[in-house]
């Protein structure tokens, strides 16, 4: 009798002691795959940024001479259709931005399950910027198809606004670093999302 209800006690006790090292166990696995996770969000975020930051590095380089505004070849006609080449050109190049931009904020659907508003807030200067490209680019190339035509039609020359001279500085890079404001906000928005996602692989 004695045997047995020792026996009984050596069982529940067994039964106690696996199932808190079961749960124990539990949670750290979960604390761990909990981490893993969070990596494998924070890495992929990270590569989408770079991605998308070296997309629009590429789409801002000239790859020849780029007149300025207005600054096109002078001759009787030709002028739209140099417009509509150089706009189509960088419509090319614009068409890799947007698809990085696509894939970072997939990203960041994930990043907000796991750390809120937090992971919206690094990438938010950037997704910014990279409207303000997208929309440009239209703004801009309207601008110069209507002066191109003018000058086709009228023969008329025009000089451009400071609004062009503005919107041409965000489409197109400049060699020197302190005349390109755009590319230099480019890096400072990048830099700081980096940071934040950097952060998380540690």
């Amino acid at each position: 009798m004695l045997f047995d209800a020792v026996r009984d006690v050596s069982v529940s006790l067994s039964t106690l002691v696996a199932a808190g090292l079961a749960f124990v166990g539990l949670n750290a696995w979960r604390r761990q795959l909990r981490g893993t996770t969070e990596y494998q969000i924070a890495l992929k975020t990270l590569k989408a940024i770079y991605a998308l930051r070296e997309s629009i590095t590429e789409a801002r380089r000239r790859f020849g001479v780029v007149p300025y505004p207005g600054q096109r070849p002078s001759g009787d006609r030709g002028h739209v259709s140099e417009v509509l080449r150089a706009a189509q050109s960088y419509r090319r190049r614009l068409t890799a931005v947007g698809t990085c931009r696509a894939d970072l904020l997939l990203a960041e659907q994930e990043a907000l399950a796991v750390w809120g508003d937090r992971a919206r807030d690094a990438l938010a200067k950037l997704l910014l910027a990279v409207d303000e490209l997208l929309a440009t680019y239209d703004q801009y190339f309207d601008a110069e198809l209507a002066r191109a035509r003018r000058k086709d039609h009228e023969g008329k020359e025009e000089e451009p606004s400071a609004n062009d001279i503005v919107m041409y500085r965000i489409l197109y890079s400049n060699p020197e670093e302190n005349k390109d404001p755009f590319g230099k906000r480019i890096a400072r928005s990048s830099g700081l999302a980096e940071a934040f996602y950097r952060d998380r692989l540690k």
